[in-house]
Order: structure tokens, then C-alpha cells, then sequence
């Protein structure tokens, strides 16, 4: 991928890399990187949790919906998804419309050590149990990205962002 050739949406569980791996790979490429959670608590002034608790999930997920369609303005871009938004067949539509992409594949019992003491901030991520359910139940949407890039953990920043430029080179799956 270069300039000029479009964008790319990363997709994963919270905790997946998603945001570091964008920014590094915004910068590899020479194009914007996009965080749609931090687009949202930048333009709303709310934080995640706090939308949730005062308006309600639904009320976030619609603006989430609207800050995504926005991304299409953008003719070059890195989008790092919040965990959730590629779950809705609506966000899903956009994505495939506007660009392709990509599902930092990131076994749970990684994502969970990584989280740890910062899981509190998270509104959906009451406990272990719940978080892993919640995985779970997600998986069968991030598996319909156009690809996916199976992480152990412990690669480093720079040689994921090397994986997914090689990924951008093949086609798509089908």
C-alpha cells in the first residue's frame, strides 16, 4: 500500500494492539492514522466509559457508526477500530465500501495480561469471565476481515507492521 491507494481498518479485541500497531504502520506507510475511540472522546468530550454510563451504549455505538462513515473522506488512511465496531453489519458494510481490512488476531489470555489493572477503565470488561464471553462472541465477526494476522503476543511493533505491509501486497480473500 502507498499513499493514494485507500484505507485500512484494523479490528480486534480490546487490548489487540490496535492503536500501537496503527500508529506505527500510519507512519511506516506515510499516511493518517485514526484512532475511533480517540476521535470519540476528543469530539464528545466524554470518555468511552463515561458515554457509556451516562448515554448509554446505543448512544456511543451511533456516534461510533457516524465518526467510521466519516473515515471515507479520508483517501489514505490507518483506522484502528474500537473492539466493537466491526461487530454491526451496518460498520461492517463501510468498512468493506471504503477499504480493507485487517483483524489483529490476539489470543484472549494475551489480551487480558495486558490489560490487567487498566481492564477498569473499560466499560465492557467487568471481569475475566465476562471479557472472555464477550471475545468469544465476537470472533465469528472479526474472522469475516479481508485478513487476518494470527499474533502471539510477543512480536514486536515494527515486525507486525512489516507482517501487514506484506499482507497489503496480496490480494484479498474472497
Amino acid at each position: 500500500m502507498s499513499p493514494g491507494s485507500g484505507r485500512v481498518y484494523l479490528v480486534g479485541f480490546m487490548g489487540a494492539g490496535k492503536s500501537t500497531v496503527g500508529r506505527a504502520l500510519g507512519a511506516r506507510l506515510g499516511v493518517p492514522f485514526v484512532d475511533l475511540d480517540e476521535a470519540f472522546e476528543a469530539l464528545s468530550g466524554l470518555t468511552i466509559r463515561a458515554a457509556f454510563e451516562e448515554r448509554g451504549e446505543a448512544w456511543f455505538r451511533e456516534r461510533e457508526a457516524e465518526l467510521l462513515r466519516g473515515t471515507e473522506a479520508l483517501p489514505d488512511a490507518v483506522v484502528a477500530l474500537g473492539g466493537g465496531t466491526y461487530t454491526f453489519p451496518e460498520n461492517r458494510a463501510v468498512v468493506q465500501r471504503a477499504g480493507r481490512s485487517l483483524f489483529l488476531d490476539v489470543p484472549f489470555e494475551v489480551i487480558a495480561a495486558r490489560l490487567g489493572a487498566k481492564a477498569a477503565d473499560r466499560p465492557l470488561f467487568r471481569s475475566f469471565e465476562e471479557a472472555r464471553a464477550l471475545y468469544d462472541a465476537r470472533l465469528a465477526s472479526y474472522r469475516l476481515c479481508d485478513w487476518i494476522l494470527p499474533l502471539l503476543g510477543d512480536e514486536g511493533v515494527d515486525a507486525v507492521v512489516e507482517r501487514i505491509v506484506g499482507a497489503l501486497n496480496v490480494p484479498r480473500k474472497s
